[in-house]
């Protein structure tokens, strides 16, 4: 059966979508998608771009200002998902038994969960309140530490002064932190002023940090820098990077750890 292609408003509004779901949008998923070429896909974005809802960038586009939209926890869960397995399972693989180490708040350092409970002698804190339960529950063997705070509903995890105080009396092996966006020039983003002075406060009591993001927030940006991205390890990404991404990250002497999905 033949289907007609879809008109330039009901692509643009389908894109739209993707942006306020995911942030960002790369033109080549777009044309797949859309079973149109990338040259309509570019128009489209231009389009978008003159009406001032869209920034382009390096392979596609974000929303206007670069910022992630804020979402809940369970809103996230859903997003993203084979690509923060990747991810998870990369990140997971970095770990030794016996290792103290830290995991950030947010559904991709949760994906490690199940890579976690296999090793053996390891302790994790968290600010997390579903990894610790999860931990906990599944992995009895492990040692789970909840972190102190003021709970946040959007994301069911610990923040505050409390934390950081906290966080203070621990000398991490290693560290595994999330974000809202990165990108080479501004570095890891997040949209809360309190979750980057603790993300930043994580960091500096590792000997080893790393980044968790999927390539879907390459580009985008939130208001607060957590640190620029060669201050990390390594970050660890899916394989959803564009070679002009993985060109500029080259250029800003970034480590990257790209899971294949």
């Amino acid at each position: 059966m033949f289907t007609p292609p879809l008109l330039a408003g009901d692509r643009q509004a389908m894109i739209r979508a993707q942006l306020v779901t995911h942030g960002s949008v790369r033109s080549a998923d777009l044309a797949d998608e859309l079973g149109v070429s990338s040259v309509t896909i570019r128009r489209d974005l231009t389009e978008l771009q003159r009406a001032g809802l869209v920034e382009l960038v390096y392979g596609g586009a974000r929303l206007a200002g670069g910022h992630v939209p804020p979402s809940d926890r369970r809103q996230r869960v859903s997003v993203e998902v084979e690509a923060k397995s990747a991810i998870a399972a990369s990140a997971a693989a970095l770990v030794t038994a016996g290792s103290v180490i830290y995991l950030d708040s947010g559904t991709t350092c949760a994906a490690m969960i199940p890579h976690l409970r296999r090793l053996d002698s390891l302790t994790v804190v968290t600010t997390d309140l579903t990894t610790a339960v999860e931990l906990a529950s599944s992995a009895p063997h492990l040692a789970v530490v909840m972190a102190p705070g003021n709970v946040d509903p959007s994301t069911l995890s610990a923040v505050g002064e409390l934390l950081t105080e906290f966080l203070a009396g621990f000398a991490f092996d290693s560290v595994f932190i999330s974000a809202s966006g990165w990108d080479p020039n501004l570095g890891a983003t997040t949209g809360d002023l309190d979750y980057a002075v603790a993300k930043r406060a994580v960091v500096a009591r590792a000997r080893e940090s790393y980044l968790l993001v999927d390539a879907s927030k390459f580009g985008a940006s939130a208001p607060f820098v957590i640190h620029a991205l060669p201050r990390f390890d390594a970050v660890v990404t899916d394989s959803g990077l564009s070679a002009e991404e993985h060109s500029r990250l080259s250029e800003a002497d970034v480590r990257t750890i790209v899971a294949s999905i």
